[in-house]
């Protein structure tokens, strides 16, 4: 204490009557006080020094971080457990409030508070790298989790969706964007300037393809309709109670002759997919 080993702390008896005190009770007294000194010192010591030795104040409580937009979220009507999620998915970087419309906020308040957790968690789990209309993704998820419920089935996390990291080195080698809603994968429309660099293409350029098997997405679909020529884009109709595509797709090519030869390609390599060519 000051400095002093505890050894060295000495009891100061009050003035009253301390010849009263048995010696017995006196020597429990001392090392009462002696017990109590030795805990204050290494609490204070515990306090004010870390790891390194260094004299630090710990801070005794955290206060909770919150974005700039969560009294708006709150004025918007959102309770607050809902609110507090949503502001944990702007903290996480993954979404901001500028990406949301009011629609798809009205949408999330007329949820109640448990459908309204659950819908922002899928929304979080969610790949939301290629999401470019965040709004209404999360609106499609909202959707989603409405007709699962009145199908009576529990809200369970989607079956696996494509590899990511293929998907990603798809994207690098053709320099092609990936547009993901909730019904939807678009890749590219339009592709880039390198690949074609006039203007959209017209009728009998697109293919419709079908018996795509549930589980196949762009790092296996692209590489294989690229051989018969430039894609201007690639739309993969997914499921959004499953979270694998409805087994077919369209195909648009930049010109008729790689649309045509994309049906050739297919029917004399003997493919488990069919085309029909929209003329």
């Amino acid at each position: 204490v000051g400095g002093r080993p505890v050894s060295a702390v000495r009891p100061v008896w009050c003035s009253w009557q301390p010849a009263a005190l048995p010696p017995r009770v006196l020597t429990r007294l001392y090392v009462y006080v002696c017990t109590r000194v030795q805990m204050t010192t290494e609490a204070m010591a515990t306090e004010q020094m870390n790891g390194n030795g260094i004299e630090e104040s710990i801070e005794t409580s955290t206060a909770l971080v919150r974005s700039e937009h969560y009294q708006t979220l709150l004025t918007a009507g959102l309770p607050r457990k809902v609110a507090d999620k949503l502001d944990e998915i702007y903290l996480a970087g993954l979404v901001s409030h500028s990406d949301l419309d009011e629609r798809a906020l009205d949408a999330l308040r007329e949820f109640n508070e448990e459908g309204a957790l659950s819908v922002l968690q899928q929304f979080k789990e969610s790949d939301l790298s290629h999401v470019q209309n965040k709004s209404a993704f999360l609106c499609g998820v909202m959707k989603t989790y409405r007709q699962r419920e009145k199908q009576g089935s529990k809200v369970t996390d989607a079956n696996k969706g494509p590899d990511e990291t293929k998907i990603k080195a798809l994207l690098e080698r053709t320099g092609y964007t990936l547009d993901v809603t909730t019904g939807q994968r678009k890749y590219g429309g339009p592709p880039p300037d390198a690949v074609h660099s006039g203007p959209q293409p017209n009728s009998g350029t697109e293919i419709f393809v079908g018996k795509i098997p549930r589980d196949l997405f762009e790092d296996e679909l692209v590489p294989l309709f690229e051989k018969a020529g430039p894609i201007w884009d690639l739309r993969l109709m997914m499921d959004p109670l499953t979270g694998l595509n409805r087994g077919y797709a369209f195909v648009t090519f930049c010109s008729k002759d790689s649309a045509q030869e994309a049906v050739k390609l297919v029917r004399f390599c003997n493919c488990y997919i069919y085309y029909n060519l929209f003329l």
